[in-house]
């Protein structure tokens, strides 16, 4: 156990942190289009959707940077070739790069279903505020832009729901 410990260690640490930093940017920026007032009339067109968009994006932006690193061969071999800076478990982490890759490629995939799957959600309420006129507030929102000089928060600019 101590020796698969000292061996895994390292890759385990690095697939944690990866983990977390997902975790953290998820929940930072859904907190901050959740509870912000400067997105609060976007969010009275979106409700969660609003969110639930923009959380994954930021881990989209963070995984898509992320996911070219382990396949940059220059990058490895300099790293592998430097042996003032990488210990034997640190280039046993670098020879796992594929499985790093395909691990950040999965989370792509989730945050990708997760933002088109808000978007969806997105595209229904600013509808459903266009067409439904029990809220004023939405009413309002919605009406920016029928005027000259103004500019729209709502894209959805038919009274009907199908076009």
């Amino acid at each position: 156990m101590g020796n698969w410990i000292e061996n895994e260690g390292l890759s385990i640490f690095v697939v944690l942190v990866w983990l977390g930093l997902n975790v953290f940017l998820f929940i930072k920026f859904y907190d901050v289009y959740n509870h912000k007032p400067r997105y609060m009339y976007s969010q009275k067109l979106l409700g969660f959707a609003l969110p639930l968009a923009r959380a994954p994006a930021a881990c989209l932006n963070f995984n898509c940077m992320l996911i070219l690193l382990p396949v940059c061969r220059n990058l490895l071999s300099f790293l592998r070739g430097s042996s003032a800076c990488c210990s034997t478990r640190i280039r046993r982490q670098l020879d796992r790069n594929l499985t790093f890759h395909k691990m950040v490629a999965w989370m792509i995939a989730l945050h990708t279903a997760i933002h088109t799957i808000a978007h969806l959600f997105n595209v229904e309420w600013c509808v459903n505020a266009r067409v439904n006129s029990s809220d004023n507030l939405s009413v309002a929102l919605s009406n920016l832009e029928d005027k000259p000089g103004e500019t729209y928060l709502n894209f959805a600019r038919m009274r009907r729901k199908a076009p």
